[in-house]
Formats: C-alpha cells, structure tokens, sequence
C-alpha cells in the first residue's frame, strides 16, 4: 500500500516592498519580555519618562532603545525579587529580550544592557 504524501503548495510570486517596525515596537517588545522574565519585578521609570509614558504607554516603562546599522541595542532599568541570583536573572533577561525582539519584530539585538535599579521582597 503506498503511503500518503502531503502536497505542498509551489510558493507563489514575491511581493516587493518594505517592512519597518518602529522603535516604540522594540521597546514594548523589549518590556513585555522583561516583565515575564521571572524574577524581575518591575521596570524602573525615571521622572522624565513618567510624562513620556503617557504619550507611549507602560510596556516602554524603563526600556531605551536604540537602532543603528540594523541592529538594536536595549538598556533596561528594573526592579528584581530580593534574595535571588541577579546574575542568572540578569542572563535569561538578556536572553527573553533578545530572543522576542529577533522573532516578532525581525530586527536582529546586538546588545541588552541590564541596570537593577532597586530590590523588592
């Protein structure tokens, strides 16, 4: 008995054009990934920013990022858990931001600077 086969579609013409995700999207993508990150806490936000964080909105609450040559670098302000390894948290931080970035906004990291502004129980 033969066995089945899939068919898969022949892929169809290309479409041409250009594909731009803002930086206001890194960020928030860059700030929902370190909110999920377990261990951190919060983001820290600066005075100044609490009035920009009106305009852009909570998800870009301690994220500055910045696109140069293709790439993008974060500097992220958070609060962690008191009494766990800030150096492991600090890498898989790293890791999420990197990792939800490069996947769903298609824009490769090339740094992500982690400061702990504060510890929290």
């Amino acid at each position: 008995m033969p066995s089945p086969t899939s068919q898969q579609p022949e892929p169809g013409p290309r479409v041409q054009g250009e594909v731009t995700v803002s930086d206001l999207v890194l960020a928030k993508l860059a700030g929902q990934a370190a909110r999920t990150t377990y261990g951190v806490v919060a983001m820290h936000r600066s005075p100044m920013r609490t009035l920009a964080r009106a305009f852009r909105g909570s998800l870009t609450d301690g994220v500055e990022v910045d696109v140069d040559g293709g790439q993008a670098r974060f500097a992220l302000h958070v609060v962690m858990e008191r009494g766990i390894n800030l150096a492991q948290v600090t890498a898989n931080l790293q890791e999420q931001v990197r990792y939800q970035v490069e996947h769903y906004g298609g824009m490769p990291v090339s740094e992500v600077s982690v400061s702990v502004e504060d510890l929290h129980e």
